[in-house]
């Protein structure tokens, strides 16, 4: 397993998990960008260039496990007021045929050293809404202690959302 930053030749198999949200989790907002303009994205986030109002530099990275792409992730390099309360430094997904195999844990515990050594900070902050039971255990079995619970009113509607540091 590797993780690896967007590249051309996984694109194929991108596109695949985009179409498995579509189709089994239409009703989740999901972190896969359009399969057209992904690779480009990311480089322009770490970069920090045409930054969205609100947005922060950001690096993605790709799990990739033999030679099949299985998940995402981006580091946010700092926090904003708004990434204090939700989104925090990390978010991930994986695709859909491939959750509930670990994948999730594996991706955290490979990108932390990353936030450490290249962005040089000491702890990070990972949130999800408190319903959701497979992320919350991707966090803590990655060392994330819960601070709290607040409130995010979202275009998704009223939110509860569990904040958890993890030192590095």
């Amino acid at each position: 397993m590797k993780l690896i930053r967007p590249k051309e030749e996984y694109l194929p198999q991108y596109r695949e998990a985009v179409h498995e949200d579509i189709k089994y989790r239409p009703h989740v907002a999901g972190i896969f960008s359009d399969p057209n303009k992904v690779i480009a994205y990311a480089s322009n986030l770490e970069k920090g260039i045409d930054l969205p109002p609100g947005y922060v530099k950001a690096t993605t990275f790709w799990l990739i496990d033999g030679e099949k792409f299985i998940g995402q992730i981006g580091i946010r390099h700092q926090l904003t007021p708004a990434l204090l309360q939700f989104g925090g430094h990390i978010g991930y997904e994986v695709r859909w045929s491939e959750s509930g195999k670990g994948y999730g844990t594996k991706m955290l515990q490979m990108a932390l050293p990353f936030c450490r050594s290249d962005l040089g900070l000491d702890r990070v902050l990972i949130t999800c809404d408190e319903d959701n039971l497979a992320s919350r255990r991707v966090i803590e079995k990655n060392g994330g202690i819960f601070e709290n619970q607040v409130i995010n009113h979202l275009a998704r509607g009223r939110v509860k959302t569990r904040r958890y540091w993890i030192s590095l």
